[in-house]
């Protein structure tokens, strides 16, 4: 059922723009475009109701960029592997695909592979490429189009970003060939490129068994641009609590400064700006930052003892923040509240139905029930 004579064979870390623009060269469309109008034509006639969701747009056609549409997208990618003769899900293992966290906002990530990436790591507008790899197969790597790969790591060479005789900044998606520039300019006629490493790719495991995974690396990459912009990784996790702690303290004496209600009405969110609620939604950032957390919360839960001036642990966390103190899911805490272990810190309206987000509990109380119930290893003879 070849709907193209000429199929090809993909890379193993092709994008899938790059995969159609090679199925475009080797059946002899001059543009991609000629190419996108066949399939949708080809789709009209054969599955109206999913022709609408392939569209004629090379920059548009990768699966993240759907969302109300994503399942036909996938469908239509699924016809288009039987129509040019590729294996079963192969444009679909080359596609960046959404997660759970679609609808995060600014915490929205997509997925390569097995590789998790926050969207706003995602090149938009540009993608820069490295002249060495082309050289040896000109295809377009997975990594070039995330925005914290400035370099090549096979080649240890910078990325090329701009072009050498218009100094207009390159996208494949436009030119419709990685290595010619979209004024015609052919980047194999650059010379030579200048040597750089990511120093990020050499980050260490955190359970010294290893080079850190490359979905942990761009999570940490994101946790530190976005709590910690001044400090590199070496210097961060030389100590790890100690920072987290002054980071949290400096947030919470800010908010007590500027509050205008009493702590015990305040939930542990406002007095530290989400922090708890940004961390939870990286999805692979490492278990030791999120445990290490874990413990200066509840340290700063326990620092002063339950009295009638309220203080700090008798501000209210919700479900979702339970679960990351607890290091469980929101699913073991909310059994923890129906079975009468985790006790509400204050009256729900609405007939009485808790929603995960609902500051609902006591920070102090569930501090102790971390002591019982968590799955970290705390020990209290460390505090």
């Amino acid at each position: 059922m070849n709907f193209l004579p000429n199929p090809i064979e993909l890379y193993e870390n092709e994008t899938l723009e790059s995969a159609l623009l090679r199925l475009c060269r080797a059946n002899h469309f001059e543009h991609y475009n000629d190419l996108s109008i066949e399939i949708r034509s080809w789709l009209e006639e054969h599955h109206p109701t999913i022709a609408g969701a392939f569209p004629l747009a090379l920059d548009a056609v990768n699966v993240y960029h759907s969302k109300q549409s994503s399942a036909k997208r996938v469908q239509s990618l699924q016809l288009l592997e039987q129509l040019v003769g590729l294996p079963k899900f192969s444009l679909l293992d080359v596609s960046f695909k959404h997660t759970n966290a679609v609808d995060s906002g600014h915490f929205a990530e997509v997925r390569y592979k097995q590789i998790t990436i926050p969207k706003s790591f995602v090149r938009a507008c540009n993608v820069p490429v490295c002249i060495e790899c082309l050289r040896e197969s000109n295809y377009v790597r997975f990594d070039w189009h995330i925005s914290k790969v400035t370099c090549c790591d096979k080649h240890k060479v910078k990325l090329l970003t701009n072009c050498p005789s218009c100094n207009t900044t390159l996208n494949y998606m436009i030119s419709e060939d990685p290595s010619r520039c979209v004024c015609g300019y052919s980047l194999f006629g650059v010379d030579s490129s200048e040597a750089g490493i990511d120093g990020w790719r050499r980050w260490p495991s955190f359970d010294q068994q290893g080079k850190q995974p490359f979905s942990e690396q761009l999570a940490m990459l994101f946790f530190l641009d976005r709590h910690f912009p001044k400090l590199g990784h070496e210097e961060f996790n030389d100590d790890l609590k100690g920072h987290i702690e002054g980071h949290l303290q400096k947030l919470i004496d800010h908010s007590l400064l500027i509050a205008t209600d009493k702590i015990n009405r305040l939930t542990f969110s406002y007095l530290t700006n989400n922090f708890l609620s940004d961390v939870a939604q990286i999805s692979c950032l490492p278990d030791c930052i999120k445990e290490s957390i874990a413990s200066v919360v509840i340290e700063l839960a326990l620092e002063t003892p339950r009295s009638t001036i309220a203080n700090l642990g008798d501000s209210l966390v919700s479900i979702r923040e339970v679960a990351l103190i607890t290091g469980s899911t929101v699913e073991d805490i909310f059994r923890l509240y129906e079975s009468g272990i985790l006790m509400l810190g204050k009256r729900i309206r609405d007939e009485g139905r808790l929603e995960s987000f609902n500051p609902a509990f006591r920070l102090r109380d569930v501090a102790a029930i971390v002591l019982s119930y968590s799955r970290y290893g705390y020990s209290q003879s460390a505090w």
